[in-house]
């Protein structure tokens, strides 16, 4: 499933409006590699190429990106073709291996591209059971290892201390700022010291972070998760999917709550919303969130998708800003992810 949504005017309160959706074929394999798991998304505009980012652990083939065009105006979606798979490489040179394998497994999460020289920069969520940390890397085109974003001690696994990330709720948001000077970086949920995860009853504190180029932590705000959008009968979350910044001060934020049925399948509830810097507290350094007693950023909500018409509710996980379209509008393409489950939209 892909959404276009258009920014006519991002000024105190973006106008948008829905332009077309499009379901992604299940069957599409590049040069050996299934499309799917698309998880982080950003358009090359010198090439007119969209870059996607899949979350496949090297489980269907060797974790990658995908090289392809998406065609669409203001009238409408009218289809994508993947052209390549590109496979990440470690610093070795070598893949990420499968769970078969040895060291860390990719868990690919965002993927951007740097506005100064081109190059990219992609999250994992981490391998905590073979003792990896959540990570930021930079690599080429190709998919080479160039070096990599020291990763902020408060966002770590610490399990000895009962702190830090929680496992496969990590890096899950990356935007540069339009400039390239500043690299935003959102955790899916809270950290386990900052108070527990959302819940039907509450939302959570989790946190977003500013890093300069050598990533070294800028700032750091709380950013309030809403609560899981609907009653479980298995397991349910709620949390940031994606990030995109518009100028220095704001930012837009994609939330994602997952509801298990009876049958082990997923329902999936996202709302896109505008957040504003000013005013928020910088939290940089802060221990604990717990306690509640923090100025987080501000929130409004733009669009909650469960209530566009004619658009089935999906895993919305990426999103990036496309080309201008014909009526001077900005185009804002939104990925869902569909975990290679032949039931779920995608």
């Amino acid at each position: 499933m892909i959404a276009a949504l258009l920014a006519a005017a991002l000024l105190a309160t973006p106008d948008l409006r829905l332009v077309g959706a499009l379901d992604v074929p299940k069957d599409i394999v590049v040069d050996g590699a299934p499309f799917g798991g698309i998880s982080g998304v950003d358009y090359d505009r010198k090439a007119d190429r969209w870059l996607m980012i899949s979350d496949d652990r090297s489980d269907k083939a060797p974790a990658r990106f995908f090289v392809g065009r998406l065609g669409y105006d203001a009238r409408g979606v009218r289809g994508l073709r993947v052209e390549k798979p590109v496979p990440l490489r470690r610093e070795d040179g070598s893949p990420f291996p499968s769970t078969a394998g040895e060291g860390e497994r990719a868990d690919a999460e965002a993927l951007r591209i740097d506005p100064k020289t081109g190059d990219l920069v992609w999250s994992s969520e981490g391998d905590q059971p073979r003792g990896f940390d959540p990570s930021i890397r930079w690599m080429d085109r190709d998919g080479a290892a160039k070096s990599a974003i020291p990763t902020p001690d408060a966002l770590r696994f610490d399990p000895a201390k009962a702190s830090g990330a929680r496992i496969n709720q990590t890096f899950e948001g990356l935007s540069f700022s339009p400039d390239g000077r500043w690299l935003w970086l959102a955790m899916e949920a809270p950290l386990i010291q900052d108070g527990p995860a959302p819940s039907v009853s509450s939302g959570g504190l989790t946190r977003i972070t500013r890093l300069d180029r050598d990533g070294k932590v800028s700032a750091q705000f709380a950013y309030r998760l809403d609560p899981v959008q609907a009653a479980p009968v298995k397991r349910s979350d709620n949390g940031v999917s994606e990030i995109l910044a518009i100028d220095d001060h704001r930012l837009l934020v994609l939330e994602r709550s997952g509801v298990e049925d009876g049958e082990g399948r997923f329902a999936f509830h996202c709302r896109l919303y505008l957040v504003e810097l000013a005013g928020a507290q910088d939290i940089a350094g802060r221990q604990s969130l717990a306690a509640g007693d923090v100025r987080p950023l501000s929130k409004q909500l733009l669009v909650n998708f469960d209530r566009l018409p004619d658009t089935p509710a999906t895993n919305l996980e990426a999103m990036a800003w496309g080309p201008k379209l014909s009526t001077g509008e900005r185009s804002l393409v939104l990925f869902a992810d569909d975990n290679f489950d032949p039931h779920q939209r995608g």
